[in-house]
Order: structure tokens, then sequence, then C-alpha cells
């Protein structure tokens, strides 16, 4: 057993996830108490001897506990058996038999050892070298981390050759992914332009060339891209594809829907904010924070300085919110 990471570490390594922020006074003093719950959780927890450290969402309250008092994350430890699409699976420190509970639950596994490989990749990643992290893949699968590992690793490589100008690369380690489910805290690292801004003309031909692709995940992302150059239109047309193909996952289809949002007009913004607010909140909480940044955006671009301005600080003043700088410098491509 090791002595767990210190704070710091872990909102540097946890990935892309952030409270939604509420209007109102009494919303927002409940989401402060949860956030101080969490930040109490957290330092208590930086004293316990561990092995895999464990962040899940709040449980979905019962009726009888009603939704007024503000629910804090779970952190546990434990040993992870499995994380799939629909379960997680994990035996409690200082216990024996398992336990059971969604896996869209799960905001992030803090292995107790990663390899020397791995934390090599992160750390290139985190410095900006994406064609180094991505070079250091396949020695890192080598390994055999666990599957779930192993998802997330490759993810983080499709986001370094997204980055690092290897646009091709990128949708093929998401096609490669997208062969099995995947649990939200991998697709919530999908390399998904959610802010307006150009993309290189090599991104855009390597996204032309993969419109049809029959994985969900490749389209969403190729969409994303498409958005951000003159074929937006047909970007358009492949969100609305995956919006109405019964076949299509529901975190696909909800982050596609998500997505059509880049394309609306700045004057319809202060109507439809409310309705996109509840949309979000609606998703899992590991892959909010891609569209609480679209939001951010749209807002900004509408005039709507102050609520844009509210949002962004929802994000940064979120303990959980990992490799923030790295995140919002790819978000912004």
């Amino acid at each position: 057993m090791i002595l767990c990471k210190s704070n710091l570490d872990f909102m540097q390594l946890f990935q892309s996830i952030g409270f939604f922020v509420i209007r109102g006074y009494v919303r927002s003093m409940r989401l402060l108490a949860l956030l101080l719950l969490l930040v109490y959780s957290v330092t208590q927890s930086d004293w316990i001897w561990a092995a895999d450290r464990i962040w899940l969402e709040p449980a979905q309250p019962t009726v009888g506990q009603g939704d007024w008092y503000p629910r804090s994350i779970e952190v546990l430890s434990g040993r992870v058996v499995a994380l799939g699409a629909e379960q997680f699976r994990v035996i409690p420190e200082g216990q024996n038999a398992e336990t059971v509970t969604s896996a869209a639950r799960v905001l992030w596994v803090e292995p107790e050892q990663i390899s020397d490989l791995e934390k090599g990749m992160i750390d290139l990643f985190k410095e900006g070298k994406y064609a180094q992290s991505l070079s250091g893949l396949p020695d890192a699968l080598k390994g055999r981390p666990p599957i779930w590992r192993q998802q997330w690793l490759t993810m983080l490589s499709a986001n370094s050759a997204w980055l690092g100008g290897r646009a091709s690369v990128a949708l093929e380690l998401v096609g490669q992914l997208d062969r099995r489910p995947l649990p939200a805290m991998v697709l919530a690292w999908l390399p998904i332009a959610w802010e307006n801004g150009t993309q290189p003309a090599a991104v855009v031909r390597a996204a032309k060339e993969r419109a049809q692709d029959p994985s969900a995940a490749v389209r969403l992302v190729v969409a994303s891209w498409l958005l951000s150059s003159a074929d937006r239109k047909q970007g358009l047309q492949i969100i609305n594809e995956l919006v109405r193909d019964s076949a299509t996952s529901k975190d696909i289809s909800q982050l596609a829907r998500v997505l059509s949002w880049r394309v609306t007009p700045p004057p319809q913004v202060a109507a439809l904010r409310p309705t996109w607010e509840k949309q979000i909140a609606a998703l899992p909480m590991a892959i909010q924070t891609g569209p609480s940044r679209l939001l951010m955006n749209k807002l900004r671009a509408s005039g709507q300085a102050e609520e844009a301005k509210r949002l962004q600080l929802s994000l940064e003043l979120t303990p959980v919110y990992g490799l923030k700088k790295v995140l919002a410098s790819s978000l912004n491509q």
C-alpha cells in the first residue's frame, strides 16, 4: 500500500468534469455547501493508506430524502474489479464482497500504482508535447493495465494526436475504442471541438474522409471538427443523423444534441439558455464540462458576459476539474 497523492495531484490528473451551477441564490448556496463538503472529504482522506481511490457522482436521492440538501461526491478506497459502460465493480477497502454501482457515476479512478510509461505519457501531455506522449501508447499498453485504464490512455492519445497534427490517427483510435461500449469517464475525453474556432485544413480533410464511419463516436468527433470549417452543414447533418438514429447510444446522442447548439444564432441564446442548462444538468457529471464550455462560449458570443462569467467561475472553482489548463487549450481549438 502507498500513501494517497495530494489534493493538488488529484486535481491535475482528474479528467474533464464539473458541477453545473443552477441559477438562483438558494441553489448557489447549496452548490457552495456541496463543494465545501467535497473539499473536506478529500482533505480528510489524504491521511488514509489506500489502494485505488475512486470518486463517484452523488447518488440520486430517494423519494423520502428529497433534493434540497447538497449531496457530496463519494470518495472511497478499494480495489477496482471492473469498469464497463454500465457497471462499476469494486471491493471497498476492509471488505471482501464486491460493491456494484452504475458506471455513469464514476468520475475518476486513481490507481494505487501506475507504470513509469503511463506517468510519462500523462506528463508529456500536460507539457504540450503531444507527439511524444502519443508515441508512448504502444509500450504503455504492453504493460497490460486494466481495460478501463487502457481505454482512458488510448483516449488521451487520441487527444494528443488531434492536438499534435495527426487527426487521422485520432479518429482511428476513437474508432478502435468504440468497438465496445465505453464508460462516461472515457467518453469525457473524446477529442470534440466544443467551442467555435477554425480547425486546420488537415483536420478538416481527415474529418471528411471519416464522415460515413460506422462508429458513432467517430462521427460525433468528425461533426465537431466540420462545424469549425466551411463544411459546417455536413457537420450539422451528421449530428442530426446521430440524434435520430435509435442505434446511437444515449450518451453519444445527448452529446450530439448539445453539439448542435454551436450553430444557434446569438439572438436565440438567451431564450434557450434555461433549457440548455437543464439538459447539461441531466448528463452524467463526468461528461458535463465540454457542454458547459460550449454554453459559456455561446453566452459570451451573444453578449451575456455576466452569465458566461458565472459559468466560468463554476468550472474554475470546482475542485474536481483536472488537467484544467490543457483542457482549456484543447477545447479552444
